[in-house]
């Protein structure tokens, strides 16, 4: 026969095994339908990034890759899917050096792809160019008319200085996972609901 004392432990161990059952169920079990979120960023969604570095021909190549940051949060549907300063890679697509007979500078970015919160990268679209000004018709008619040395003078200098802001469309729908944010007064309430 069970006394009273022992009903009373047996209870107490029910009640904290029951307790504790919650708390590891709440907090440390991942909850697939509280936690992820499936967020379709659409086509032509607008991406505002910015060069990290100053971009000159003198320094990069057509084909090197070029960091960039994100400028401001993208949001969809509520919910942040690419973050602000999240990595952005560019592609140098034209480099010429300004040059005799007033040749000017030239330099292009492709922008080809950022990352989202969930980490998945975005292929993305968009294109930058900076020429300087030519001077060839003013060097070559120089040198014809006045004196052959005028064919020395060179082009204006092109480059896409620091913070340069480019933008880019995300060119295909992609599929991003969201890892929601609760409130405080949210998980606060998700505890009383549970308790």
């Amino acid at each position: 026969m069970i006394t009273l004392t022992k009903k009373r432990w047996l209870a107490f161990q029910l009640i904290a095994m029951g307790t504790l059952f919650a708390f590891v169920w709440m907090f440390c079990i991942p909850h697939e339908a509280i936690a992820q979120q499936k967020v379709e960023i659409p086509v032509g969604t607008v991406v505002v990034l910015i060069t990290n570095t100053t971009l000159s021909p003198e320094h990069l190549n057509i084909g090197d890759t070029v960091d960039l940051s994100v400028v401001s949060d993208v949001i969809v549907d509520g919910q942040v899917v690419i973050a602000a300063g999240a990595k952005a890679r560019g592609e140098i697509t034209a480099s010429k050096t300004k040059n005799l007979i007033g040749i000017a500078a030239k330099i292009g970015l492709a922008v080809q792809s950022v990352q989202a919160v969930d980490g998945t990268t975005i292929i993305m679209s968009g294109n930058k160019l900076s020429e300087g000004k030519s001077k060839m018709v003013a060097s070559i008619g120089l040198s014809l008319i006045c004196c052959i040395l005028f064919a020395l003078m060179k082009g204006g200098e092109a480059s896409l200085p620091a913070g340069t802001q480019i933008e880019a469309t995300v060119p295909a729908t992609t599929s991003v996972t969201i890892q929601p944010t609760l409130s405080r007064s949210e998980s606060q309430h998700m505890v009383v609901s549970n308790s």
